[in-house]
Formats: C-alpha cells, structure tokens, sequence
C-alpha cells in the first residue's frame, strides 16, 4: 500500500489535452521505487481494479448502453491489442513520463493522464489527472453524477497500486 493520494494542480500539459475542457483534477501518490515509467505506472494503477470498483464500471455501462454511449471494460485487456489499451482505456499518447487514455463521446470526452516524475531520494511521484469536455445536457448530468465515485476511486487505485520492480 501507498501513502495518501493528495490532490495537486493539475499541469499545464494535462489542461491541453482537451481545449474547452469543462473538468480536470489530478491526484498524485509517491511509489517507493526509483525508474517507473508511466506505462508501468498506468498498468499498476488501472489493469487489476478492486471488486467494487469493477461492480461500478458494470453498472454503469449497464446505464449508458441505455443511452447508445461507449462502455469500458475496467481491469479487461484484449491480449491482442494490449498496446493500444491499459485496462481496457484506448491509448491516446504515450511517452516513458506519460501514457495519456480515453475516448470522445456524443456526451463528453475524456482523458486520464497518468505521468511519473522523479520522487525525492528514490522514490517516483506519480500522478493521475483527469480532463473532461461535456457536449451537452446529458453529458453535464453525466459529469455531475459521476463526481464524487471519479474522486473516491482515483484515490483509491493510487493508493492501493502495486507498483512493484521496475524492469
């Protein structure tokens, strides 16, 4: 287990990800080992979700099916497109400092930004920031009613990821 997650500034870079974005915060953790790269870290944070977290992704892909929205699979990656997903998030962009994720919607589009930075002595600063644009009603209904699970489960996966050796 990690320290606490904290709420930091969101960079400039995560803000630019999205003009005209309607969200963004980040949190960030410190992992106790030197040299994580974020695909490393995304794969840490995303692929192996908690039971809670996957029955709130289930329900509410049940949800937005209703509404002909896209669905993400939490913690479900296709071994064939293992590159192009971190569990089950559309690669976006990537670099060794950051993998950016997400898709665009009829109700909103969104990014997750997942970035390592070198943490003091040999630790790796991990943060997760997330941006979204809302398209319409819905998509603001949407934002609103996601809210408070976004911000308990980002916390939740940063602090509870197994970083584990670097390779």
């Amino acid at each position: 287990m990690n320290g606490a997650a904290v709420a930091v500034i969101p960079s400039v870079g995560c803000r630019s990800l999205l003009p005209g974005h309607d969200f963004v915060d980040a949190y960030q953790v410190r992992a106790d080992i030197a040299g994580l790269d974020a695909r490393q870290a995304a794969d840490a944070i995303i692929k192996n979700p908690p039971r809670w977290i996957k029955q709130l992704m289930a329900t509410r892909n049940r949800l937005v099916r209703l509404f002909q929205l896209k669905t993400v699979e939490m913690g479900v990656d296709d071994p064939l497109a293992s590159q192009r997903t971190v569990g089950g998030f559309p690669v976006v962009a990537h670099s060794a400092q950051e993998v950016v994720l997400g898709f665009d919607d009829k109700h909103l589009d969104f990014r997750i930004s997942v970035t390592v930075a070198p943490g003091k002595g040999s630790g790796t600063q991990v943060t997760v920031a997330t941006v979204v644009k809302t398209n319409n009603l819905l998509g603001r209904v949407y934002l609103a009613a996601v809210m408070p699970f976004h911000r308990a489960i980002v916390r939740h996966l940063l602090e509870n990821a197994s970083f584990g050796p670097a390779v």
